[in-house]
């Protein structure tokens, strides 16, 4: 992953693509980025960078107008830069025409350097709504006796909402585009959007023109929602066993640090045959059957170091995972009617939240 202390602005230019008001400004100068500035695009592109939420997509290049103007542009001209940034961001205008509920931006055209490879960010800014002051000062005349006269200045403060206020570092802009110029790989977080009565993903394939394939997140959320129907659907009340596959889960990810789907069916369901196949089908569904992925955030994979039950009276009970997988404070037991008891030994202290 990139770290943020490395990446290094290189050129930066801003575009305003204003669709409610019909406006396309198109900048011909490059920003002038100080301290502060630079920190806020630095900020926003390692938010995409760092986010398991992108998606990996690859150029159609036969069909691709983007790909066609990056292959003949000059990242380190000036000119090149400027008339390529007009050029993109034009067809993201159009793009954006498209579909009445795609929100107006301020598009954010940067390459930047992070360990020896430049990079393009494409950064769609959306609007945002919200409420600053204006002052007005204006002059008037007062009379202060019969021969003196003053002009008195007239100070008014007021709130007025702004509609165009850009989305502050904080936060992660929803839909952003990068791009290794060394061999084309795309980063792309994007949303759907309603056109001619469809909702589409418009960035890649109105704009890009790219294949894409599912984020990681997305595949962690498809993987345990699997083997979690699975586990429930097969196992029944043997709540032991079901913990023990979510168990297993995590200590693949921990041995291994990524999730290999062929690995993980094996080692999970490989003693029985019929878990196994439904497996193997749901996988295939997604086209994930031999799939490799990494997650680049630990917050992504949080989910896994909790075993979160819930019982059909809503009694939500939550174990840490490294508890559960000592055993020595915990104990499971079922009856033959199928009924689970649960044992938490060597209490110290109880707090309640």
């Amino acid at each position: 992953m990139i770290a943020k202390d490395d990446i290094v602005i290189r050129k930066a230019i801003l575009h305003i693509l204003d669709t409610v008001h019909g406006e396309c400004i198109l900048s011909n100068t490059l920003l002038d980025p100080g301290p502060d500035l630079y920190e806020f695009i630095r900020n926003h592109i390692y938010k995409i960078v760092s986010s398991d939420d992108t998606k990996d997509c690859e150029f159609n290049p036969e069909t691709s107008p983007i790909y066609s103007i990056l292959e003949t542009w000059d990242e380190s001209d000036e000119t090149s830069f400027i008339e390529a940034s007009q050029s993109i961001a034009d067809r993201l205008y159009v793009a954006m025409g498209e579909g009445l509920d795609i929100p107006a931006a301020d598009l954010l055209f940067v390459s930047f350097q992070a360990e020896g490879t430049i990079y393009l960010a494409l950064l769609k800014m959306n609007y945002k709504e919200s409420y600053t002051h204006i002052v007005s000062n204006d002059s008037e005349t007062e009379e202060m006796s019969d021969d003196d006269e003053t002009e008195v200045p007239v100070i008014h403060a007021d709130i007025i909402k702004s509609k165009a206020l850009l989305p502050s570092s904080g936060t992660r802009i929803p839909e952003a585009i990068i791009i290794n110029l060394s061999d084309f790989h795309i980063k792309l977080l994007e949303k759907r959007y309603e056109i001619n009565g469809e909702k589409i993903f418009y960035l890649s394939e109105k704009f890009l023109v790219c294949h894409t394939n599912l984020p990681p997140k997305k595949k962690l959320n498809i993987l345990t929602k699997v083997i979690n129907n699975i586990s429930n659907k097969y196992d029944g009340a043997d709540l032991k066993t079901k913990m023990d596959t979510k168990s297993a889960l995590q200590k693949e990810y921990v041995d291994n640090k990524s999730f290999d789907i062929e690995e993980i069916g094996n080692r999970l369901f490989g003693k029985s045959p019929e878990k196994k196949s439904e497996f193997d089908e749901k996988m295939e569904q997604y086209d994930l059957q031999y799939d490799n992925f990494t997650v680049t955030n630990e917050s992504t994979v949080k989910k896994l170091e909790r075993q979160v039950m819930v019982t059909d009276s809503g009694i939500e009970i939550s174990i840490p995972m490294e508890t559960y997988n000592k055993l020595a404070n915990l104990e499971i037991q079922t009856d033959v009617t199928g009924k689970s008891t649960i044992i938490i030994k060597n209490i110290d202290n109880l707090i309640l939240k």
